[in-house]
């Protein structure tokens, strides 16, 4: 899901690993690692031209085939101290709460971080990088809010819809959705979709439960997820999705106007790293996105989508830097202020991230770098018709909670999808067999956790 994943693999296979900055005398060393080169460009371009004082040695170990979660737990396990392992190192959505947990990442307060510094953090994504005893173990220099995205020729066509805030009306809870979506199905004469599929809203659905996976100990299946499984075996039933998966074929036919689909749920980086590069089948991402438009013309998509706040707010991925505890215990002060300085610069700094934000777009992890970007006018963005994504996604950042997500969320999500909602939507067994089935692969794969 990261936008820069596939030339992270292809750099990967090629070297391995490297480093960006030689060792030299005087210097005050860091070890950075990541399995993508995201943080890497950002250090290179943004940081090591004013400080001269630093050696920054970063590596890069892909997630494919879990290539990077097992480096960094083969050496923090053994060898956490080595001059080799990391004191600072990236985590991803998917095993961030993994390592929070564990005694490997540090307090960020053990580095100099303060309440106040903290506190400018947008509470979901500061939440995610805390342990269950709130212990600040991550920060992360993107905010990843979730909003609802929609075709505006489709809205208007089938639903008369003509505004943004027309469209939230349609969408504003998930029952009102389901109305939509068999109004859609009607005025189109079944050929617009609402959604791809299913997982098209999980991402968002689960965030509105009000306990997680995990809570003392205990699985616990919020009644929320049982109202999700009636949602989207109506959305079966009913013919009102194309029944296809996430990041599938049909997934991009959809965003391309191949398919005729409504709407997507997706966060910060699915829009200008997902969507508007599938927009179109013209689109090469080697050129600009002023040549892309220029090339593509009137093929695909491109500025017919607008966002809202859809039915519920939810965050989905992110990316949180973290500090080795055994490396940041021995470390002298210099080297836990350049540690802190670092981390502080890409998830905190309001002067860095606003210039990061109008270079990149990017949606960006300080709520005060955000009301100074929204205070500045916006981001009026022509994919979008000129609607301003930073004061929708801003919206939906400072309403999503992060606190329901734990470490076993990876497994336990794919083990719902596979015993509960795939044979209960469609058909293949009735939902209580699907809740046993589940319990039972849920103790099977997870035996610290109790499953009554």
């Amino acid at each position: 899901m990261k936008k820069v994943l596939s030339l992270v693999l292809a750099l990967t296979l090629v070297l391995g690993c490297m480093s960006f900055a030689s060792a030299e005398e005087g210097k005050i060393k860091l070890v950075v690692w990541s399995f993508t080169n995201e943080l890497q460009g950002m250090i290179e371009k943004y940081y090591l031209p004013q400080h001269p004082e630093l050696d920054i040695e970063f590596q890069i170990y892909p997630t494919d085939g879990n290539a990077y979660t097992t480096k960094v737990d083969n050496l923090l396990g053994a060898n956490a101290a080595s001059d080799e392992a990391p004191d600072i190192f990236t985590l991803e959505a998917a095993f961030v709460k993994h390592y929070v947990e564990s005694d490997w990442t540090g307090d960020l307060k053990t580095i100099g971080f303060t309440d106040e510094e903290l506190g400018t953090a947008f509470p979901v994504m500061a939440q995610i990088g805390q342990n269950a005893a709130g212990v600040q173990k991550g920060l992360s220099w993107q905010s990843t809010p979730g909003v609802l995205m929609y075709r505006a020729s489709l809205a208007e066509k089938y639903l008369g819809v003509t505004s943004p805030e027309e469209m939230q009306e349609k969408v504003q809870d998930w029952d009102t959705f389901l109305e939509t979506a068999e109004e859609l199905k009607e005025a189109s004469e079944g050929a617009c979709k609402m959604v791809i599929g299913s997982g098209d809203i999980w991402n968002a659905y689960q965030y509105q439960r009000s306990e997680g996976w995990v809570v003392d100990g205990k699985l616990v299946i919020d009644d929320e997820l049982l109202d999700f499984e009636e949602l989207v075996k109506t959305l079966e039933e009913d013919d009102l999705s194309h029944k296809g998966g996430s990041w599938s074929e049909v997934w991009f036919a959809g965003m391309r106007g191949e398919l005729e689909t409504l709407c997507y749920f997706l966060p910060t980086w699915g829009l200008h790293y997902t969507l508007k590069p599938h927009c179109s089948s013209l689109w090469d991402e080697s050129k600009t996105e002023e040549e892309n438009v220029a090339a593509i013309g009137d093929d695909g998509t491109y500025g017919d989508w607008r966002l809202v706040d859809g039915p519920v707010a939810y965050s989905w991925g992110g990316t949180w830097m973290g500090i080795n505890a055994a490396k940041a215990a021995t470390a002298d002060d210099a080297k836990k202020q350049a540690m802190h300085d670092l981390i502080y610069n890409f998830s905190l700094n309001e002067d860095w991230l606003v210039q990061y934000a109008q270079d990149s777009g990017d949606f960006v992890g300080s709520a005060k770098a955000v009301e100074t970007i929204l205070a500045n006018g916006g981001t009026p963005n022509p994919f979008l018709g000129g609607q301003d994504h930073y004061a929708i996604f801003a919206s939906a950042a400072a309403l999503a909670n992060g606190s329901l997500m734990s470490e076993y969320d990876d497994t336990i999500n794919s083990l719902w999808s596979d015993y509960v909602t795939t044979p209960y939507t469609k058909g293949e067994k009735d939902l209580d067999t699907c809740l046993e089935e589940f319990k039972t692969a849920v103790a099977a794969a997870i035996t610290t956790i109790t499953v009554e």
